[in-house]
């Protein structure tokens, strides 16, 4: 899979059957961790997603549980997915220098190889068009035993992705505060949006 750096709203490059993920497979012990998100597709219809992310084993004790709204161990949702902290291989004695030396056809013999192996542990590709997460649309990421150890809610509400689609890029805004503080407001251009991405397929 290619490096994941980039513009926080270009297109993920997950395969959209994907069901496991693992940038590295077979380089390190993993955990199977549990991410529930929703996307938006290019027409504008919403979709719940479920995803396996395979992280490092050890992370499961290290992560404690979190109320939806507190990151926890995830540190962003952006349009193409997902990050936890990286700050987190450091605390489970993760080693980066064994991953780099293992697969030196992807990162070659450079120091700065480090960072990049670090974002392919901790950074996903999450299947679909479109990653929102807000209040009303939570990105969940639950360890291997259930538990919610991960969340995430300030990236863009529904409203954002439509508003982002229908302008093709030109208005790019989370509208978060809108969606909590104007409901009224927040639904009535939803519904706006909605309609001019029909009128766009027609």
């Amino acid at each position: 899979m290619e490096t994941r750096l980039g513009n926080s709203v270009r297109r993920s490059r997950a395969a959209d059957e994907a069901q496991v993920l693992n940038n590295l497979p077979g380089l390190y012990p993993t955990e199977d961790w549990n991410v529930v998100y929703w996307t938006v597709d290019a027409q504008g219809n919403l979709h719940q997603r479920q995803v396996i992310i395979q992280l490092p084993a050890g992370l499961a004790d290290l992560c404690i549980p979190v109320p939806i709204g507190y990151n926890g161990c995830v540190q962003m949702v952006r349009r193409w997915g997902m990050a936890i902290y990286p700050s987190l291989l450091e605390d489970i004695g993760f080693d980066l220098e064994f991953v780099v030396r293992n697969a030196p056809e992807r990162y070659g013999n450079a120091s700065g190889d480090y960072l990049r192996a670090a974002l392919d542990v901790t950074h996903f590709d999450l299947p679909g068009f479109f990653v929102i997460a807000s209040d009303e649309h939570p990105l969940l990421m639950y360890a291997p035993d259930g538990t919610l150890k991960g969340s995430y809610t300030r990236w863009r509400t529904y409203l954002g992705a439509l508003a982002y689609l229908a302008t093709q890029g030109q208005v790019n805004s989370g509208f978060l505060r809108l969606a909590r503080e104007a409901r009224a407001t927040y639904q009535a251009a939803v519904e706006y949006l909605q309609e001019a991405l029909m009128h766009q397929r027609l």
